[in-house]
C-alpha cells in the first residue's frame, strides 16, 4: 500500500525536527543550524531575520574594472622598456618596487573584475600578476645563485657582472694586447 503525500510530508517534519534537536544538544547556545519550518519557527518580536548569513555584493561598473586592470597592464607593458640601469644599487630597488606595483595593480585588478563579474578583465589581471613575477624572476634569480651568471644587488660588490662591452672597447684591448705581445 503506497503512502500518500500528507504521511511522508508529515514524515519529513518529524524528521527535519529530531535532526534539530540532536543538534541542540550537540551545541546547545548555537543557532546557526535551525532552519526550521515556518510552523515550528519562534516568533520573534524584533521583526524577521534573514535565513542567509551572506552579505548581498555590491556591482562594480564596468569603466571602474576596465580602468583597474588597464592600469596594470600599461605599467606591465612599460616596465621592459626601463630607461635607467637596474644592474645593481638603488635603480636596481627602484625597478623592483616598480615590478611590485605591477603585481598590486595585477591583485586590485583581479579583486575588482572579480567583484564586477567580467570574465576577461579577470584573465587579463591574471596575466598582469604572471608577467609581474616574470619580471621580478627575471632580476631575483641571478642574485640569488639560481642562474648560471652571478649578478650582485649592489654596484660595490666585487661578484658584479662587468657592463656591456662596446665595440671600442673590445678594439683598444686588443690593441693593447697586441701592443704588449710586440713588446715582448
Amino acid at each position: 500500500m503506497a503512502r500518500s503525500g500528507h504521511d511522508s510530508e508529515g514524515s519529513s517534519y518529524q524528521d527535519s525536527a529530531v535532526v534539530n534537536s540532536l543538534l541542540k544538544k550537540l551545541r546547545p547556545n548555537d543557532r546557526s543550524f535551525d532552519r526550521s519550518f515556518p510552523s515550528e519557527r519562534p516568533s520573534s518580536g524584533g521583526g524577521a531575520r534573514p535565513l542567509s548569513s551572506i552579505r548581498s555584493v555590491r556591482p562594480v561598473r564596468p569603466g571602474t574594472v576596465w580602468g583597474c586592470v588597464s592600469l596594470g597592464v600599461l605599467l606591465g607593458l612599460a616596465l621592459p622598456e626601463w630607461p635607467y640601469d637596474r644592474a645593481c644599487g638603488s635603480w636596481l630597488l627602484l625597478y623592483l618596487s616598480a615590478v611590485s606595483l605591477v603585481m598590486i595593480a595585477g591583485l586590485w585588478g583581479a579583486r575588482v573584475s572579480w567583484r564586477g563579474r567580467i570574465g576577461w578583465a579577470h584573465i587579463l589581471a591574471v596575466i598582469t600578476i604572471i608577467w609581474g613575477l616574470a619580471l621580478t624572476a627575471h632580476e631575483v634569480l641571478p642574485r640569488v645563485g639560481y642562474a648560471k651568471t652571478r649578478l650582485a644587488w649592489r654596484c660595490h660588490d666585487p661578484h658584479a657582472a662587468a657592463p656591456s662591452a662596446t665595440p671600442v672597447s673590445v678594439a683598444t684591448r686588443l690593441v693593447e694586447v697586441g701592443a704588449a705581445d710586440l713588446a715582448r
